[in-house]
């Protein structure tokens, strides 16, 4: 185990891009477990990455609670590298429940289609937590099978606000390449259309046990979002709303998770 602080890191759950995301708790021993993350060093002195970093920690500190959104403890800094300490959401993220560790490869076909009632009600959750970001005025980005905690009861939580940026805001291309919609590739400016691609997208994928959009090398996944059609479902209703989902122009698209999560309902 590594001290970080107050913090002993007991193990590393996730490693992304601005930081790594440890299972902690306080050397003290007081307290319940965390999820902390910190920014890589090599990131501790670089200007872009310090200030979204710092981002970050004043979203997941500051954001009003919402069950679906994962919920921040404190944010510092030890020795010049910032960090955030969130809850640390029950259950596991959502790309480990349709593609088990035993899969060979995570570039292969998913092995697990989810029961279509379940499908409905992650996506669903997710709508509700994007929504929450979306009224404070923020898009997470970042909505993918890996960003969403599922515990054994179903109970979705949407984590990783490292990329979020303000609504009506363009700038650098960031993102999970395979989800991320086709405005974000071009970098242009993110709304909430560009979230609800990124859940149409997980979508598609729990309902047909499948990649969408994954295509080997960034580029080629990031060129498949800007120009392949999502494949027909063999659900009639379903489809039309996973296709009004995923509309390459963001004018065109649905234009708020609220409205896909509606759109679900009676399918």
């Amino acid at each position: 185990m590594e001290s970080f602080g107050p913090w002993q890191l007991e193990s590393l759950i996730a490693v992304g891009g601005l930081g790594e995301i440890w299972r902690a708790r306080r050397a003290s021993g007081d307290g319940d477990h965390v999820a902390l993350k910190r920014l890589h060093t090599h990131l501790a002195r670089n200007e872009e990455g310090l200030a979204q970093f710092s981002l970050e920690q004043r979203l997941a500190t500051t954001l009003p609670h919402h069950p679906n959104v994962v919920r921040a403890r404190e944010a510092g800094e030890v020795e010049g590298r910032p960090y955030v300490a969130m809850e640390l959401a029950p259950g596991e993220d959502l790309r480990r429940i349709v593609a088990p560790p035993a899969t060979p490869s995570r570039t292969e076909p998913m092995k697990v289609i989810l029961p279509r009632a379940r499908t409905l009600a992650i996506v669903e959750a997710a709508c509700r937590a994007a929504t929450h970001l979306h009224v404070h005025g923020w898009i997470h980005g970042d909505i993918n099978p890996s960003n969403l905690i599922v515990d054994d009861a179903d109970h979705v939580t949407l984590v990783d606000l490292g990329i979020a940026r303000a609504a009506g805001e363009a700038g650098a291309v960031r993102g999970t390449h395979a989800y991320m919609a086709p405005e974000q590739v071009r970098g242009e400016a993110w709304t909430s259309a560009t979230d609800v691609f990124a859940l149409g997208v997980v979508l598609w994928e729990l309902a047909t046990g499948t990649r969408l959009f994954h295509r080997g090398p960034t580029w080629l996944s990031m060129a498949a979002v800007v120009e392949a059609p999502a494949p027909a479902l063999p659900d009639r209703a379903l489809d039309a709303v996973v296709q009004a989902a995923l509309h390459k122009d963001p004018a065109q698209r649905l234009r708020t998770p609220a409205e896909l999560a509606a759109r679900l309902r009676p399918t």
